[in-house]
């Protein structure tokens, strides 16, 4: 790459990384990712499930119709430019995991604001789909999956066709905060972006805001003699996709933070199947895969200057949100680097202070 100045350089290319660089590009700056390919990137792993209606509760936040206005936009955009479809709109059957969650959902229907998002529910012996489901269930809409493996790839070759991409490491011991930025290795530019996931917890600047990262691995299988049209979301949750797989997963876990799948996960997950389709004769594994997905405790992600090297910047802790939030703080990053627009007060890091 024969130039040596930015005006921002971003560590880290998954798709947190690719949001922030797409939106800066598009906004006229000149731009460099610096990407290392690391094998427990959580972005590569992820089923890029876009869910507007969180946990056991089904909780809508306030952010929610700009998270989902900012993702339309985003993906029709790479769609059209890159001539594949990225995100594939599914809707959703959330199968009640306790009698209790019929009242979090009665609490939703009795909410104007999610009207547009909640089917009807359903009785045990009702199930639109050939699943368990115990307790019942409800119908849930503006779901749906982002093929998140192509979208990096495509990305990436993007990028480096912009000559936008260095393929290799980047130690923090290289990073430099100089007059009027920064330096990086021989690179300088007017500010840095950490957008490199879990090793967030690693980095000598930013080591001390409270990451919580999680472990999940997934599995893409085959089941013989079934098929659905939804996503299926219960105690495990189960994707159809293109190419007749069913992705499956996840797995949570705080403390062996390694990247390596493991065998016990793998039992975990096949026996859940085996919970929701006992019916299932014949189910073959394709792939298993681990990740570390960058989570935080309230669910927000991690934005904002370092308080005494105001060019090092942090965009990260999407957790298992990304595809529904990243566009959107992407578009309100870009906005704060160019133009000073306040950031999100949720998502801003001066929140733990």
């Amino acid at each position: 790459m024969p130039q040596s100045t930015f005006d921002t350089i971003i560590v880290g290319q998954g798709l947190a990384g690719s949001a922030l660089a797409w939106h800066l590009i598009q906004a006229g700056q000149r731009v460099c990712v610096i990407d290392d390919r690391h094998a427990s990137a959580s972005s590569m792993v992820a089923a890029g499930l876009v869910n507007p209606l969180a946990g056991m509760r089904f909780n809508r936040r306030p952010e929610l119709p700009d998270w989902l206005a900012a993702a339309d936009r985003w993906y029709a955009e790479l769609e059209q430019g890159f001539g594949r479809r990225l995100f594939h709109p599914l809707p959703m059957l959330r199968l009640f995991r306790s009698a209790r969650q019929w009242r979090f959902y009665q609490r939703r229907t009795e909410d104007p604001a999610c009207h547009d998002l909640l089917g009807a529910a359903f009785a045990a012996d009702r199930c639109p789909e050939a699943v368990r489901a115990p307790y019942g269930g409800f119908g849930q809409y503006r779901t749906g999956y982002v093929d998140l493996p192509q979208l990096l790839l495509r990305m990436r070759a993007w990028l480096s066709a912009q000559g936008c991409l260095v393929e290799r490491a980047l130690d923090c011991e290289q990073i430099e905060c100089v007059a009027g930025g920064v330096r990086a290795a021989e690179l300088r530019a007017d500010r840095l972006v950490f957008c490199d996931g879990a090793r967030l917890r690693f980095n000598r600047w930013f080591k001390d805001l409270p990451l919580a990262p999680d472990k999940g691995e997934i599995l893409n299988v085959t089941i013989e003699d079934w098929q659905t049209r939804h996503i299926i979301n219960a105690a495990h949750w189960l994707v159809p996709l293109d190419n007749g797989e069913v992705r499956l997963g996840a797995t949570h876990e705080h403390r062996l933070l390694d990247g390596h799948p493991t065998d016990a996960a793998r039992r975990a997950l096949l026996a859940g199947l085996a919970e929701l389709l006992p019916a299932a004769t014949t189910t073959r594994l394709i792939s298993h895969r681990a990740g570390i997905r960058p989570a935080t405790s309230d669910r927000y992600p991690l934005i904002g200057a370092h308080p005494d090297c105001p060019a090092l910047w942090v965009f990260n802790g999407f957790g298992a949100h990304g595809a529904l939030q990243a566009p959107w703080y992407a578009e309100r990053m870009t906005a704060c680097l160019r133009s000073a627009v306040p950031l999100p007060a949720e998502a801003d890091i001066r929140r733990f202070r």
